[in-house]
């Protein structure tokens, strides 16, 4: 069988779309299984909606060279204006490898600000520069207090004093 030039290149072509694909496919995976450490039943969605499932909110993944970001913001606004769910774009860029954690993550200003909301809102005064600080347990950026490992070093001796005896029904203190 002898093929001829346009054949040879769209053979070429159809091995390079289907290798995107697969990546995408890859990249879905591997988002649904990083979340899944959170979200014990995440995992991929296929056909149109959600790309990963079972989570309390609306997660796109792209993984491809030809990203339009408003295009993106658009599909995610339309989806979750019914649905009510927070929504976002997590992004593989090109020479990214598989760890997910230095993925990227796109989402409208205004549900990122609800987020603000939540985690800062209870600083009373505008922060410096000076007042921003890393957690020398968790890692994370903080003003004052860390929010991420907050109960994690809460003070459980109270809670610790008062437990439920399981044989008797009493409560020893």
């Amino acid at each position: 069988m002898v093929l001829s030039l346009g054949s040879a290149l769209n053979a070429k072509l159809l091995m390079a779309s289907q290798h995107r694909k697969y990546r995408g496919f890859a990249t879905e995976r591997l988002v649904a299984d990083y979340l899944s450490s959170v979200w014990e039943f995440a995992s991929v969605g296929r056909g149109k909606g959600k790309d990963i499932q079972n989570v309390p909110f609306d997660c796109e993944v792209k993984a491809r060279a030809g990203f339009q970001p408003k295009a993106v913001l658009a599909q995610i606004k339309a989806r979750t204006v019914t649905s009510g769910e927070l929504g976002f774009a997590v992004l593989r860029l090109n020479g990214q490898g598989e760890d997910v954690r230095e993925y990227a993550a796109i989402i409208r200003f205004e549900d990122l600000l609800e987020l603000l909301k939540i985690k800062y809102a209870h600083v009373d005064i505008q922060p410096t520069e000076a007042d921003i600080e890393r957690c020398s347990g968790c890692g994370s950026y903080m003003i004052r207090r860390c929010s991420t490992c907050q109960p994690t070093t809460t003070d459980v001796q109270p809670a610790i004093l008062v437990r439920k005896s399981i044989t008797d029904s009493t409560i020893d203190q």
